[in-house]
């Protein structure tokens, strides 16, 4: 037993400077989404008592930027950057733990697709720490059902849906497959506390700057999203051109935070100004918006590129990329075919129809199911 745990360490610790390797060989600009996060960090950075609204980022990945800069100075990506090379190799051991696989920990500690986000300040990682921590905890609880592990199960659900908007939804998912898998009902309500816990912070700062009830973003979530993938195709990697399509304007227009001293009526309104443009689009073609559709599909679960917004040498082993990632989806869709009908394998079923389906209503970005691939790689080793 000693021997293991000092196995697990020593792979742990190699997961960690793998990851801080991997990513000096592509320092990535900082733009884009980044800055958002930033902006909204900044503002809870800034409050005596950290708890700050923003109109369309959801609040914690920015508290998390927020509570390592109060100790190691605002700004401070290098700190950000090893937290999150500890979290994602965390993650790893997580999945070690479901599923006692040696193959199933090592894949995930040298897997690339994930540790390209750990260099970045963006919430994938966070979001990926959350997941795996909601699936480690359902799977202690559906086996024996205990106030504690309910409660954690609930927290580690809530965090996760309320890191990434496009995952929102996503919590209600193992939470569901969890009460129609356990018998005993009586400790169920514990996972419930633990969501609502999650949701305090936006509800207050959300009732307190712009006097609405709201457990997430108080700009529409899903009439952007449904307007965005109703302009857009599948985007290539590395596509941040804002232009695209008429997105900067909408984006300057859509968001309260762009726009301060907005009010409820006037948010209501822009939503249903993109929606019923969306709705348009999709009358003028349905045909076409069905066939976008099935398309990103498959599109979003590809990956040709493990940095996210530029990579050296792309061109010359995207190829690779590609096959190595079609080699990990194979490997689970084995697992998955072979593997035993429990509420694991039901969440993981669950979790790969939402992504395919709800995203494919989106842009459809490659980034979108990064946050799901400790589940394939849970799957994959079922294969072995």
């Amino acid at each position: 037993m000693k021997h293991n745990v000092l196995l697990i360490f020593l792979i742990f610790v190699a997961g960690v400077l793998f990851r801080l390797w991997f990513i000096s060989l592509a320092p990535q600009p900082f733009m884009g989404d980044q800055t958002e996060y930033e902006w909204y960090a900044a503002k809870i950075f800034l409050h005596p008592q950290m708890l700050e609204s923003f109109s369309f980022r959801s609040y914690p990945y920015p508290l998390f930027l927020a509570t390592v800069y109060k100790f190691v100075g605002f700004g401070n990506h290098e700190a950000i950057f090893f937290l999150q090379a500890i979290l994602d190799a965390f993650s790893g051991v997580m999945v070690f733990l479901m599923t006692g696989s040696w193959i199933a920990f090592i894949l995930y500690q040298i897997n690339p697709f994930t540790s390209g986000y750990v260099g970045v300040i963006l919430s994938e990682v966070l979001s990926i720490f959350f997941i795996t921590a909601t699936i480690l905890f359902g799977a202690f609880f559906v086996k024996k059902p205990k106030f504690a592990t309910g409660f954690l199960f609930g927290l580690a659900a809530g965090l996760a849906a309320e890191t990434r908007n496009a995952a929102f939804l996503w919590a209600a998912i193992p939470i569901g497959l969890a009460y129609l898998f356990i018998r005993s009902k009586k400790y169920f309500f514990a996972i419930l506390l633990g969501v609502i816990v999650t949701i305090i912070y936006p509800l207050y700062v959300n009732w307190r700057d712009y006097k609405e009830i709201s457990i997430t973003t108080v700009d529409s979530i899903f009439a952007r999203e449904l307007w965005n993938g109703a302009i857009l195709k599948t985007l290539p990697p590395f596509a941040h051109d804002l232009n695209i399509a008429g997105l900067r304007e909408m984006y300057m227009e859509f968001y309260s935070e762009r726009n301060p001293g907005r009010t409820s009526d006037e948010r209501k309104a822009i939503a249903k100004k993109y929606m019923n443009s969306a709705f348009s689009i999709i009358k003028n073609d349905p045909i076409d918006y069905i066939k976008v559709r099935l398309d990103k599909m498959w599109y979003m679960w590809q990956k040709e590129n493990v940095f996210f917004y530029e990579e050296p040498g792309f061109n010359q082993h995207k190829a690779y990329t590609y096959a190595l990632n079609l080699a990990i989806l194979v490997l689970a869709a084995f697992g998955l075919w072979r593997a035993r009908r429990n509420w694991l394998w039901w969440t993981i079923i669950g979790t790969v129809i939402y992504g395919t389906l709800v995203f494919s209503i989106t842009h459809a970005e490659y980034r979108l199911t990064i946050p799901f691939y400790p589940l394939l790689v849970i799957a994959a080793s079922w294969a072995f």
